[in-house]
């Protein structure tokens, strides 16, 4: 197939890639550090430096391609309402209407599976079928289900659009890479009530597999939750990862009755105060981390034939090798 990605400097969209190459599809790139990509080396692989928000120019380069496949997003969690309403909603909105412009046959949206955890609810093998909760307390999350309904409404007998779930994406370059692990190596990482908790996880294989997947349903405006398969516990899973990295595994934990007030009396100092880089905590990240979840893939078995083909202990096991260099 012929696809246009959005988010290929990103981690998923980097992996995504690579995956959607070694399979045999032609694909055109848009990267948001386009000078580090070494793309001579595959005769199937375009870069576009356009905008994402121009609506025309955009549909003139989606002409002749058959899937947009949305990865491109904001994700800083702390200060960022402006940048997360117009990259995660009003981008997503004109990349919409530039795939409906150009006769796009499908597109495929990642989304994130926090967009249906529910703050007052145990969020326990958590179906598509559930009405996503009301989450403008927090803006990355809001605006993710925002976007995802943009898409879902936007499916019609032409443009098919499909919006998938990961749940915890992790894998090289992941957010422990990227964060957690240096919190973790100064002592500003912990656990919420030990972290004995079930927990969904997604290893950034398992949801290429289900891109993958999708590409070949012909399913409408349909979400799905992609995962690991059955949930494990949040604590064992984050110090194997955390392990596999060379990361210091922290020993400090908070009670969760106290993560939430603890974390806005941290928004505010570093709101009010002038104080250097962002809070060690924050609500969203209370919303994301400190509370069981773990969802279901029926829908994505029965509708698109996705199985986890990775393992846990799989994914661990080539993080360890990159790390070991």
């Amino acid at each position: 197939m012929k696809i246009f990605l959005t988010g290929a400097s990103g981690f998923v969209g980097s992996h995504l890639a690579q995956s959607l190459i070694a399979a045999g599809h032609e694909l055109v790139c848009h990267f948001r550090k386009p000078l580090s990509i070494e793309a001579e080396s595959h005769c199937n692989f375009e870069i576009w430096l356009g905008s994402l928000n121009d609506v025309e120019d955009l549909s003139k380069r989606l002409q002749g391609l058959d899937v947009v496949i949305h990865c491109a997003a904001e994700m800083k969690l702390w200060n960022s309402d402006k940048a997360l309403l117009e990259t995660n909603v009003f981008m997503t909105k004109s990349i919409l209407e530039s795939a409906s412009q150009a006769g796009i046959k499908q597109f495929i949206y990642m989304s994130d599976a926090s967009i249906a955890k529910n703050p007052l609810l145990p969020n326990l093998n958590v179906s598509e079928s559930l009405p996503l909760p009301p989450l403008q307390s927090f803006a990355y999350t809001h605006s993710k289900s925002q976007a995802e309904q943009l898409v879902l409404h936007a499916g019609n007998e032409i443009l098919h659009t499909i919006s998938l779930r990961p749940a915890s994406i992790w894998g090289k370059g992941d957010v422990v890479d990227r964060t957690i692990g240096r919190a973790a190596d100064l002592n500003k990482f912990g656990w919420f009530d030990q972290g004995d908790y079930p927990f969904s996880t997604c290893y950034i294989q398992n949801l290429c597999e289900a891109v993958k997947k999708a590409l070949l349903s012909n399913s409408n405006q349909e979400s799905f939750f992609i995962s690991d398969g059955p949930p494990t516990q949040f604590r064992q899973w984050m110090t194997r990862r955390l392990k596999a990295g060379q990361y210091k595994v922290p020993t400090l934990s908070i009670p969760r009755p106290l993560a939430r007030p603890l974390a806005r009396f941290t928004e505010n100092g570093w709101k009010y105060l002038p104080l250097p880089g962002e809070p060690p905590l924050i609500r969203e990240m209370v919303h994301l981390m400190a509370h069981p979840f773990s969802v279901s893939i029926q829908k994505a078995r029965d509708q698109l034939a996705y199985e986890p083909t990775y393992t846990i202990d799989d994914g661990m096991l080539e993080i360890e090798k990159s790390a070991n260099g």
